[in-house]
C-alpha cells in the first residue's frame, strides 16, 4: 500500500461516571477518523486513565493505577470491536497489564490491532522517574515490529522515543512508520519528546506520527495535567513538508490531525535522497566502538578567556509608561493568569510608589523583572488568609503606611530567559529587604506558591511537603530559592490562589525579619514543624 491516510489523536482527557462515557467518546473517535478514509488510527499514551474517575480516587496513586488494570480485558475487547467495525488499525494508546506471575507488578501496554480485530502488544522500555518511583511500573524488555498491510511499524512509547537506538533497530527491519502515543503534564516535557521523535524520522527516514492527551481530570492530582500536540513527522528532504511536518495541531485543543504517508516516495528516499543516513549508518555503530579521547592543551594565551560581558540590568521605580511591559511580562510569567490592568497598576504607583521597581535592560529598556507590595497591619490578619484578602483584590486598597509594619510582597517576577541571571535575587534585596528597614518595617512578609506540590500531592500533605522542601530533600521552584534568600515559614494557606494547577491553591506564609526591629518574640512565632535548625538559609 503505498498512501496510507493516517489519524494522529488529540485525547481530551475528562471525567466520566460510567465505562459508557469513555467507550461512546473513543467510538466516535474511531468512527469520525474512519470516515475520512483513514486506515491508521493512533491514540495517545495513558489515555485510559480517565477510566481512574470510576474508582476511588482518594486512594494512594500507585493503588488507583493498579486498579486501572482491571479495566483491560474490557478495554482490549471493545477496542478490538471497533477496528473490526472501521476497517482500521488502530494503536490503541496504552493501558496498565497486570504481571501473570505477580498482579502487583504491571507494565504498560499498547495494543496495536488489525483491522480483523487481531492484535499484538509492544509494552513501554524506559521508564519516567514518575512511573517508576510513584505509579511503580515496571518495563518490558523486547521491541516489536508489527507486519502489516501498510507496511511494517514500529512503536515508541512516549520516553522511548528519546533513545534513538531503538528506533533505528526497527528502521534497519525495515520499518518506514514508528508511531509514538506520548502522555505529557508541561510543555518541556512535550517538547523533550516531539523533538526527539522528529530527529528518529530525519535519521531514520521514517514517517514518525505523535499523538497526545489534552484535558484534566482535576479531581486526581497526579493526571491532573496534560499538555498535547498531535503530529506527522516526515524526513528533512524535498519530496516531503518542506519543514517536515506533515501536520500538526493546535496544542491542547481537543482535535484529530489527518495526513497522508506516501510510502513510495519514503522508500525511494532511503536509497535516492539528498543524503542517506539510514543506509550510511550501517557501520556508525563499529566506529562508535572506536572512541580516541584527544587532549589539546591550550596556549598560554588562549588560558584565561574573558568572560563574555553581560547585559547590564538596572533597578528602578515603576513610572506609567512602564506598564505595558510589565502587562507584557506577566503574560510570559503567568499564561494562564489574567496580568495586572493599567487601573490596578495605577493604584499601586498612587498609593505605595516606592514598592513598585522593575527591572530593566538598560540597553534595550526591555522590562525583565518586577516586584510590587505594600505595607498592611500584619496583626489584622490571619496566617491563612488569602492573596486577595491580603491586597484587597488587588487594589492595595488596604495599604497602611500608619499602622502597618509589614511589607507584603504581593507579585514578583522575572523574565522567561533572565532567570538564573540574578535579577530575583536584586528586586528581593531592593525591592523587599532594603525597603523594610529604610521605612523602619519590621518584616516582609509573602506567600510562596507550592508550584512543586502537583507532582506530590497523590502521597502527601502541604504541610509534609514544606517540611521536605524546608530539608532540601525536595526542591520547590520557588520556596526553594525564597529560602535561600532568608525567608522562614510560618503556616500553610490552603486557598492562597484560586486557579492554580500547580499549587492545588496552596502557599507557605514566609516570612523575612528585620533584625534591626524584630524581637524574640517576633522571632517565636509561626508553626514549629517549620522551624529548621541553623535558619534556612542566607539573611538578606
Amino acid at each position: 500500500m503505498d498512501r496510507i491516510r493516517t489519524a494522529a489523536l488529540q485525547y481530551f482527557v475528562r471525567p466520566i461516571r460510567q465505562f459508557q462515557e469513555f467507550r461512546d467518546q473513543t467510538h466516535g473517535l474511531v468512527r469520525t477518523a474512519a470516515d475520512y478514509d483513514c486506515r491508521l488510527i493512533v491514540f495517545p499514551e495513558y489515555f485510559t486513565v480517565q477510566l481512574l474517575t470510576l474508582g476511588d480516587i482518594e486512594s494512594p496513586i500507585d493503588l488507583q493505577v493498579r486498579a486501572l488494570a482491571d479495566w483491560t480485558p474490557e478495554f482490549i475487547a471493545m477496542m478490538s470491536e471497533f477496528a473490526r467495525e472501521s476497517g482500521c488499525y488502530i494503536a490503541a494508546g496504552t493501558i496498565v497489564v497486570r504481571d501473570e506471575n505477580d498482579p502487583d507488578k504491571i507494565y504498560n501496554e499498547c495494543f496495536f490491532f488489525a483491522p480483523d480485530g487481531t492484535y499484538g502488544a509492544q509494552g513501554k522500555l524506559h521508564m519516567t522517574r514518575f512511573e517508576r518511583d510513584v505509579w511503580r511500573v515496571s518495563p518490558r524488555e523486547r521491541l516489536q515490529v508489527f507486519e502489516t498491510e501498510l507496511g511494517r511499524v514500529a512503536i515508541a512509547i512516549c520516553y522511548d522515543a528519546e533513545f534513538p537506538e531503538l528506533a533505528r533497530a526497527a528502521a534497519r527491519q525495515d520499518a518506514n512508520i514508528l508511531l509514538v502515543p506520548s502522555y505529557t503534564d508541561d510543555r518541556q516535557a512535550f517538547l523533550r519528546v516531539r523533538y526527539c521523535a522528529h530527529a528518529r524520522a530525519i535519521e531514520n527516514q521514517m514517517f514518525v506520527v505523535c499523538s497526545g492527551t489534552v484535558g484534566s481530570l482535576p479531581m486526581v492530582p497526579a493526571v491532573s495535567l496534560n499538555y498535547g500536540q498531535a503530529s506527522i513527522l516526515t524526513p528533512s528532504d524535498f519530496p516531503f513538508a518542506r519543514d517536515g511536518i506533515l501536520a500538526e495541531g493546535i496544542p491542547n485543543q481537543e482535535s484529530m490531525v489527518i495526513g497522508e504517508l506516501n510510502i513510495r516516495v519514503l522508500r525511494a528516499s532511503r536509497t535516492r535522497g539528498t543524503v542517506t543516513p539510514l543506509r550510511d549508518s550501517r557501520n556508525s555503530g563499529e566506529i562508535a566502538s572506536r572512541v580516541d579521547v584527544v587532549a589539546l592543551p591550550l596556549p598560554k594565551s588562549f588560558r584565561s578567556v574573558p568572560p563574555r560581558p553581560r547585559r547590564k540590568v538596572v533597578l528602578r521605580n515603576v513610572t506609567e509608561a512602564d506598564f505595558p511591559g510589565i502587562r507584557e511580562l506577566g503574560r510570559l510569567v503567568y499564561p494562564n493568569i489574567v496580568p495586572w490592568t493599567d487601573e490596578q497598576l495605577g493604584e499601586h504607583l498612587k498609593r505605595f510608589p516606592q514598592g513598585q521597581l522593575v527591572a530593566v535592560e538598560e540597553e534595550s529598556g526591555l522590562i525583565v523583572g518586577y516586584c510590587s507590595g505594600l505595607i498592611i497591619h500584619w496583626d489584622r490578619y490571619d496566617h491563612g488568609q488569602s492573596w486577595a484578602s491580603l491586597t484587597a483584590n488587588g487594589t492595595y486598597a488596604n495599604h497602611d503606611p500608619v499602622h502597618g509594619k509589614s511589607l507584603f510582597a504581593a507579585d514578583v517576577m522575572v523574565r522567561p530567559g533572565m532567570q538564573g541571571r540574578g535579577v530575583g535575587k536584586r528586586l528581593y534585596r531592593q525591592g523587599r529587604f532594603a525597603l523594610a528597614k529604610q521605612l523602619g518595617l519590621k518584616r516582609v512578609l509573602a506567600g510562596s506558591r507550592l508550584r512543586g506540590y502537583h507532582r506530590h500531592a497523590d502521597r502527601m500533605s502541604p504541610e509534609d511537603y514544606v517540611v521536605e522542601v524546608l530539608h532540601r530533600r525536595l526542591k520547590d521552584p520557588t520556596l526553594s530559592f525564597q529560602l535561600t534568600q532568608g525567608f522562614r515559614v510560618l503556616a500553610i494557606a490552603e486557598n492562597y490562589f484560586q486557579g492554580d494547577p500547580e499549587s492545588r491553591g496552596y502557599a507557605a506564609v514566609i516570612e523575612w525579619l528585620n533584625d534591626e526591629v524584630a524581637t524574640d518574640e517576633d522571632r517565636a512565632q509561626g508553626d514549629p514543624r517549620f522551624r529548621v535548625e541553623g535558619g534556612s538559609g542566607d539573611r538578606g
